[in-house]
């Protein structure tokens, strides 16, 4: 994760290096920042191809001979279609001429990706359409075939799973490399993925899928990904973790620059990524912890790089950081290629600790659309309820840095971790007296991943002591 270097204060975050995730994961140091946007080329975002144009898609002619044909259901792209180039929600749409025997046809309510979606042919515009219906009144009216550009037919179910784990408070690290077998008193698992994405884009396979069918699938853990293709994608482009390049060209300065470029192929690594992993995890839930510092790309921080040529930034251009509200519609395109490819994931969005408090009304508040499950964040147990000890020295975020605002701006569960490389955390949770871990049980916390390599050796043991004495972590 960048680490946003001498622009705020407090926490830092982290995330690792580009060569340490393949395979057995090896972890290095972070960075933070902000910000999100649109790839020119069509996909959502400011200049997103959004499932058709303006103006209302037609469904047909008048069709004439009873009441009026209902070409299906109401189509949807998710919180916004993300197909490419200029896709057409329904100018194409003929099922009013050929569903004789109603009044006008139609192919479904309002397509949410752009024109409204018509009940003739595919619905083009990202993911697919939903509206192949029979239409009633005459001869069948199909709302669309399969839609193409993007990912599939809806965004999955909108039915939130807060409690992956169960009701009792989950226990667990990254993984260690090899057997998984002496694990068995942690309840998940996590490892780092996305690091297969190619410079131009492109993924072609999953290593991911090959941890969870060789070490992961003999085992009771559920999986967890850190799921970081943005950033592997900006390293590979010449803009490393913020914390690797001081003063030069990093995520903190080019990862907007990055999503405007590649967004298309962002999204589509995610939906490759989420059916290879369905194919290989087809029923137990899987937790995906989405972009560390996702909130950096709005930053003012982030310049365009008119010059770059292939892993070389050249000269910074001017400022071009995503809005908020290209950043929100980035993560729920993003969750959207997750969730209608895999129906078992489970989608949480990251709280970078050194926000001031304008900044996480405002990152969250952009999130209010997306289909996600829970929050992630980093910090420490036993800081009165405060992400770090250092919160209440530092008044800039004092109102928004706790566990239990975080928990009731979201209206989410939370998911926390120790952090990784130079922002490592000892472990406070496991060593936490049982009222301090069933005080941030009340503020909303419901898992802790103790990231510290290796394992603390009285890990196991200060699991088991604790478990009998926490309270539950459902409603």
């Amino acid at each position: 994760m960048p680490l946003r270097c001498g622009t705020r204060q407090g926490p830092l975050r982290f995330f690792p290096l580009i060569g340490l995730l393949s395979g057995a994961l090896a972890l290095a140091a972070q960075g933070c920042g902000a910000g999100e946007s649109t790839d020119p080329s069509g996909s959502g975002g400011s200049q997103t191809g959004s499932g058709g144009g303006s103006s209302t898609g037609a469904g047909g002619s008048t069709a004439s001979g009873g009441a009026t044909g209902a070409g299906g259901t109401k189509s949807t792209v998710g919180t916004g279609g993300s197909g490419g180039t200029s896709p057409t929600g329904g100018s194409t749409g003929t099922a009013g001429a050929s569903g004789a025997g109603g009044s006008k046809a139609t192919g479904g309510t309002s397509g949410t990706g752009g024109a409204t979606g018509t009940g003739g042919t595919r619905a083009t515009g990202g993911t697919t359409g939903t509206g192949g219906a029979t239409a009633t009144g005459g001869s069948t009216g199909s709302g669309g075939t399969s839609a193409t550009g993007g990912a599939t037919a809806s965004c999955g179910s909108t039915t939130r799973n807060e409690n992956p784990f169960g009701c009792n408070f989950a226990w667990g690290t990254n993984n260690p490399g090899g057997s998984l077998a002496s694990y068995s008193y942690l309840q998940f698992m996590s490892d780092w993925v996305g690091s297969e994405i190619q410079a131009n884009g492109n993924i072609t396979s999953c290593s991911g899928c090959s941890w969870l069918t060789g070490k992961v699938a003999s085992t009771n853990l559920i999986p967890v990904y850190y799921a970081y293709v943005i950033g592997y994608l900006g390293q590979y482009n010449g803009f490393p973790d913020g914390n690797t390049a001081a003063g030069a060209a990093s995520l903190t300065t080019g990862g907007t620059y990055i999503i405007r470029k590649y967004r298309s192929q962002i999204i589509a690594a995610y939906t490759y990524y989420a059916k290879q992993t369905y194919a290989a995890w087809p029923t137990k839930p899987l937790l995906w912890l989405l972009e560390g510092d996702f909130v950096q790309y709005t930053d003012s921080t982030q310049v365009n790089y008119p010059n770059a040529t292939a892993s070389n930034p050249g000269t910074a251009g001017a400022t071009d950081a995503l809005s908020y509200a290209e950043l929100g519609q980035l993560a729920a395109d993003i969750t959207c290629a997750i969730k209608a490819n895999m129906p078992n994931a489970i989608v949480a969005i990251n709280h970078s600790t050194w926000n001031d408090d304008a900044t996480t009304n405002s990152f969250w508040g952009a999130m209010a659309n997306v289909n996600y499950d829970m929050a992630w964040t980093s910090g420490v147990a036993n800081a009165s309820g405060y992400f770090s000890a250092g919160t209440i020295a530092n008044p800039y975020n004092i109102n928004t840095a706790s566990y239990a605002y975080l928990h009731s701006l979201t209206g989410r569960t939370i998911f926390v971790d120790t952090s990784f490389g130079a922002s490592s955390m000892d472990d406070t949770w496991s060593d936490s007296p049982a009222a301090t871990i069933n005080a941030r049980i009340a503020d909303g916390v419901i898992a802790a991943n103790v990231t510290t390599s290796p394992v603390p050796s009285i890990y196991p043991s200060a699991v088991m002591s604790l478990e009998p004495s926490l309270g539950s972590t459902c409603p």
